[in-house]
């Protein structure tokens, strides 16, 4: 029973760990970016997750899914097709076009703009980070978890050393002896 919840323990506290190990990453580094709207469905949807490559801009083909500052909002992100690039001496341009839009977008974009291109993308993972984001999503993936293996570590300790609960395995931790003579 003892080592039963010392398994159940260690594996709340290693799913707390690692929760709170992708949060940070994804404050910090941000690898992934979260889709917000079906522009480019069926190919990419709205709640997925998309890894972002570095693209080189003399690299970008037509057909090539990139990442860009939106121009309408600073600190948003748009990932769209690239349907024609216009060489402009010192800059290339790029017109794109969400798959699932009728026309391509109205403002080219510049090199300066591109983050770069569509590595992988982790179908409904945007929509989990979203949630593990906020407040509620913190406290159900990484509170919740932690708390009950913090529980299950005091309910070990009661049954071994309180109520003399058996222990049959092997412990983590054994200390040495040594006898002197």
């Amino acid at each position: 029973m003892a080592s039963l919840l010392r398994f159940i323990a260690v594996a709340l506290i290693t799913i707390a760990m690692s929760l709170s190990l992708l949060l940070v990453t994804q404050q910090i580094f941000n690898p992934f970016q979260v889709v917000v709207s079906d522009s480019m469905s069926p190919q990419i949807k709205t709640g997925d997750a998309v890894v972002i490559s570095d693209l080189k801009p003399g690299d970008i083909e037509v057909g090539e899914v990139i990442v860009f500052q939106d121009p309408e909002e600073k600190g948003q992100f748009v990932i769209h097709r690239v349907v024609s690039i216009e060489d402009a001496g010192t800059v290339l341009f790029f017109t794109t076009k969400g798959d699932n839009n009728p026309v391509p977008d109205a403002e080219r974009v510049p090199t300066g703009e591109v983050m770069g291109g569509v590595a992988a993308r982790v179908p409904n993972f945007g929509s989990f980070l979203d949630f593990l984001a906020t407040p509620k999503g913190y406290i159900s993936c990484i509170g919740l978890p932690a708390a009950m293996s913090l529980i299950l570590v005091i309910v070990v300790f009661l049954f071994e050393k309180v109520f003399h609960f058996p222990h049959h395995g092997r412990r983590l931790f054994q200390p040495q002896t040594t006898r002197l003579q």
